[in-house]
């Protein structure tokens, strides 16, 4: 991962927002794949990736 000297802090914070709203598709995914399904595993980990995305992004964000 590049660092925020790296890239630039404009392009940093895209970066680190496109991670906050893939997080929320993931968490989405994640419910639908645990309410609508009858085997709910991968429902699971696109459930706990989400939200391991949305904090590692919302941290990361908040730290620029």
């Amino acid at each position: 991962m590049e660092t925020e000297s790296q890239m630039g802090p404009e392009r940093y914070r895209i970066y680190m927002v496109i991670g906050i709203i893939a997080a929320l598709g993931f968490i989405a995914t994640g419910i639908w794949g645990i309410v609508g399904s009858n085997e709910p595993l991968l429902g699971w980990i696109m459930l706990v990736a989400g939200v391991a995305i949305g904090v590692l992004s919302v941290v990361r964000l908040r730290s620029a």
